[in-house]
């Protein structure tokens, strides 16, 4: 048998050949695994974040539930009550006020979670506040009878000044 004179040539190149055909099929076989692994897992990160912003969704949605309903009880403070009727409504808003505390997100450096706490610092003072002009109101009240009280008192004075002195005269 007659022996190829270019041998070793043709052997390394046949070695290079392998070798890139290898090194084509390796970036083939990554590229298609990673057309198919990336997009999974990115669903995956894709649908946590979904997840968790339908959750703060339902919370917002509950929150605004309570905040309406804390809202109407303070507008029913404005609406002439009994003592003990205001006494009830502002219990049910102190009940009303903790629900929401319980559902506003502490720490939460959203927009959300900064509105939530916003609003539960303004229904709150909203409660005080009210409370104060009832109790200024109901001492306005007071000072008024009490003025009336002196006029009635400033008259009957002149009044038995008056008869005093007609009776003295004569």
């Amino acid at each position: 048998m007659q022996q190829v004179l270019n041998s070793n040539e043709r052997n390394e190149a046949f070695l290079k050949f392998l070798l890139f055909f290898l090194v084509t099929i390796i970036v083939v076989i990554l590229a298609v695994f990673f057309n198919y692994h990336l997009p999974t897992s990115e669903n995956r990160v894709l649908q946590e974040q979904v997840d968790l912003q339908r959750g703060q969704e339902a919370t917002e949605g509950k929150f605004v539930q309570k905040m309406s309903e804390a809202v109407a009880l303070l507008d029913s403070l404005d609406k002439n009550n009994s003592p003990a009727n205001l006494e009830q409504i502002n219990n049910q808003l102190g009940g009303k006020l903790t629900e929401l505390e319980l559902l506003r997100q502490k720490d939460d450096p959203s927009a959300y979670g900064r509105m939530n706490n916003t609003i539960l610092d303004k229904l709150s003072q909203l409660q005080y506040a009210k409370s104060q002009v009832r109790d200024l109101q109901k001492a306005a009240n007071q000072a008024s009878g009490l003025q009336q009280d002196l006029t009635s008192c400033r008259n009957q004075l002149a009044a038995d000044e008056a008869r005093l002195a007609s009776t003295t005269v004569h």
